[in-house]
């Protein structure tokens, strides 16, 4: 009997480490190319090495994850491997509070069913791979904070508070986009947890958010002052936010297979389970029914198909987490098989998904031949210190890594005092690699920009002659000045 009750409790745990193992392999086999991924994995080299070398970033960002991974480059004694391991580890984090959650149920298989659905969550393999660390790195403390609330009427407010407190910190230290994600959830569970209460107490719960939110976005506004512009631009410009909405670019085929799977699913799940969660409100406990809201209305809202397509893709990347934790919740709880079933066909179709997209290209900044042509410039050519460089986007970063030089984006650069610097280069590329690639023309920018880490927009670049010091198939190195 002792031994019965023994291999009932090691079951969840040897099945859900199963599940984290392999989540982190299928992760590192999207990895293991001489580039990262999308067209911000040399970023996240770049930035680290910084790091390492300066005790610094590269770029103005926030620099939580960045610390990390220069922690993990240390320890392997090699940066891009440091942050291949990243890539693999940090949103394999996730497990641990999905873990703690799940286990309440009494389900021998919940746990490990629930840390595989999220970690291999087509977001999680096709759209944050190499190109959101950041994004993917910060999830795990999203699952932490619903666990606090989930432990909310069991475990000391005190606790929990601390507890909240760290994780929003972490957040905020590290990417803004699921910071929105947790201020969300976590703004909503306190409206809806006051739902019995006095007006006074709705009162005094108005004002902890909008102090919490006032402090955050305060705190952001110091720290990476161009992020909070570009969040700004985003909560005052609804012509900004809703023009060329998602749902174009499902019905036109033009958005990618991830996120028109990631947006569907979104909006229908949160309807069913919401329909779920009514039926069966007098099953869940008070704070847990009020975290399963929260969750269903943050994905409702972030994986919304009216929000442009510029901002589309990653909110609704971030909803597939509130997601998750109230299909866990809900799964645990009700009892009528229906209910139970209609929970495992969302996670069945979630992992058909996933194995349906695995054949998917993933995108990279060059293909094979134009990155080999890309290390001939690099031994070819000598750029001076005090020297910045100009490209498109994705290369601007290769090029930082590569030549150890200030870099900027060829669309912003006619905006931008470059005066500092004694030289200005830009990389044209003679033929199309990926997206953004401006057409060969045999020219460069015209004029200046600011290094930074300026967002990605439909800007075209300016062009002007230049003297050419290197060409090759693929690309030309033009001295602009």
């Amino acid at each position: 009997m002792k031994q019965s009750a023994l291999n009932s409790k090691r079951i969840p745990l040897i099945t859900s480490l199963a599940a984290v193992i392999v989540g982190i392999g299928a992760k590192l086999s999207l990895t293991s190319g001489e580039l990262l991924p999308g067209l911000d994995g040399a970023y996240y080299w770049v930035q680290v090495r910084s790091i390492v070398n300066n005790f610094s970033l590269a770029f103005s960002d926030l620099p939580f994850i960045f610390w990390v991974q220069a922690a993990i480059a240390k320890l392997v004694g090699d940066v891009p491997l440091g942050v291949r391991i990243s890539d693999a580890i940090l949103p394999a984090l996730s497990a641990v509070p999905i873990y703690l959650i799940a286990r309440r149920f009494k389900s021998a298989y919940l746990p490990a069913i629930a840390i595989l659905v999220v970690l291999l969550h087509p977001v999680q393999l096709y759209f944050f791979t190499g190109d959101f660390i950041k994004n993917e790195a910060t999830i795990p403390a999203v699952f932490f904070i619903a666990w606090v609330l989930f432990n909310w009427e069991s475990k000391p407010k005190k606790f929990s508070m601390i507890a909240l407190a760290i994780a929003l910190i972490v957040i905020a230290l590290s990417h803004f986009g699921t910071l929105l994600l947790a201020l969300m959830m976590l703004s909503v569970w306190v409206l809806v947890q006051l739902r019995k209460s006095s007006k006074k107490s709705w009162l005094q719960g108005i004002a902890v958010s909008v102090t919490v939110l006032v402090a955050v976005l305060a705190s952001l506004a110091i720290l990476v002052p161009s992020r909070f512009e570009r969040l700004i631009t985003f909560i005052t410009s609804p012509s900004v936010v809703f023009s060329n909405p998602a749902i174009n670019g499902i019905i036109h085929n033009y958005s990618s297979r991830t996120m028109s799977i990631t947006i569907i699913i979104g909006q229908l799940a949160s309807l069913l389970l919401g329909y779920i969660t009514w039926k069966a409100r007098a099953s869940f406990k008070f704070s847990d029914l009020s975290l399963v809201i929260a969750g269903l209305v943050s994905t409702f809202a972030l994986s919304s198909p009216v929000i442009g397509m510029e901002w589309s893709d990653r909110l609704a990347a971030l909803s597939f987490a509130p997601l998750s934790i109230a299909a866990i919740i809900i799964f645990g709880t009700v009892q009528i098989a229906w209910q139970k079933s209609a929970v495992a066909i969302l996670a069945s179709v979630t992992l058909l998904a996933t194995v349906s997209s695995s054949g998917t290209q993933m995108k990279y900044v060059f293909e094979d031949v134009a990155l080999k042509d890309f290390k001939d410039l690099v031994a070819q050519v000598d750029i001076p210190d005090n020297s910045v460089i100009v490209a498109r986007h994705g290369v601007e970063y290769v090029a930082a890594w590569e030549f150890e030089s200030d870099v900027t984006l060829d669309t912003y650069y006619s905006s931008a005092d470059l005066s500092s610097y004694d030289s200005v280069y830009y990389i044209q590329e003679i033929k199309a690699e990926g997206p953004g690639t401006p057409p060969a023309s045999g020219k460069g920018p015209s004029d200046k920009k600011d290094k930074g880490d300026a967002p990605v927009d439909s800007k075209k670049s300016e062009v002007v002659t230049g003297q050419t010091v290197y060409q090759n198939a693929s690309f030309a190195m033009i001295k602009v000045r």
